[in-house]
C-alpha cells in the first residue's frame, strides 16, 4: 500500500515537472431546474419579422440571419463565421400531438435518446407552458422547446448549444432571446 502511494506521488510529480497539472474531477450531474418563466413579449433592437398563417404562428429574429421558410417549417441560420459549419440555427417542426402534453412529449424525448436528464426549464409561449431541454442530442448539442397550441405539438430547436465556440454561442442566444421574447399565436400582432 506504501508503494502506490509512493507511485502516485512521483507521477504527480514527474507530470508537474512537465508542465501538465495533475487534476482529479469527478462529474456531477447537472441538477434540473424545475421553475416557470414568463417570456417577455417585445424585442429591444432591431429585428426582422417572420409570420405564417399555416403555421399559426409569427416572432423575430436579429437583423443579418437568414430566414429558409417551408411549407411546414421554418428555418433561421445566423450569419457566417469563420468556423463555417458552425453557426447559430433555429427550426420549427410541427406534428399532431395527439393528446399529449408539452412535457409528456419531453419526457418522451428524452427517453427516445436514452438521457435521464439534461438542463430543463418552463416557460410560457404567449399564453401556453413550454418545455425546455437543454443539451438534447444531434448533429450538434441542441436547445429545444416543446410546446402544444390548439393540440399541435411545436418543436423549436435551437443550436449549438453547449459549444465552445463563443461566436456561435452567443448567435445561438440572440436568435433565442429574440424568438422567445417575440413569440405569438396567429394571428399575429401589427409590427
Amino acid at each position: 500500500m506504501k508503494n502506490y502511494f509512493l507511485a502516485i506521488a512521483m507521477l504527480a510529480f514527474v507530470l508537474s515537472a512537465c508542465g501538465a497539472p495533475l487534476t482529479l474531477t469527478t462529474e456531477t450531474p447537472t441538477p434540473q431546474v424545475l421553475e416557470s418563466t414568463p417570456v417577455q413579449t417585445r424585442v429591444n433592437g432591431t429585428a426582422q419579422w417572420f409570420s405564417s398563417d399555416q403555421l399559426g404562428l409569427c416572432f423575430s429574429y436579429p437583423d443579418g440571419y437568414t430566414q429558409l421558410p417551408y411549407e411546414d417549417t421554418v428555418e433561421i441560420i445566423g450569419p457566417e463565421l469563420p468556423a463555417p459549419d458552425l453557426r447559430g440555427l433555429f427550426w420549427l417542426e410541427k406534428s399532431d400531438a395527439y393528446d399529449r402534453t408539452a412535457e409528456v412529449i419531453a419526457d418522451q424525448d428524452m427517453t427516445a435518446a436514452g438521457l435521464s436528464s439534461v438542463g430543463r426549464s418552463f416557460v410560457t409561449l404567449d399564453g401556453e407552458e413550454a418545455v425546455v431541454l437543454d443539451g438534447m442530442p444531434g448533429q450538434d448539442f441542441q436547445r429545444r422547446v416543446y410546446v402544444v397550441h390548439d393540440q399541435t405539438l411545436y418543436v423549436l430547436a435551437f443550436m449549438p448549444t453547449r459549444s465552445e465556440n463563443k461566436a456561435a454561442s452567443d448567435q445561438l442566444e440572440a436568435l433565442y432571446v429574440a424568438v422567445m421574447n417575440s413569440w405569438a399565436w396567429s394571428p399575429c400582432p401589427a409590427n
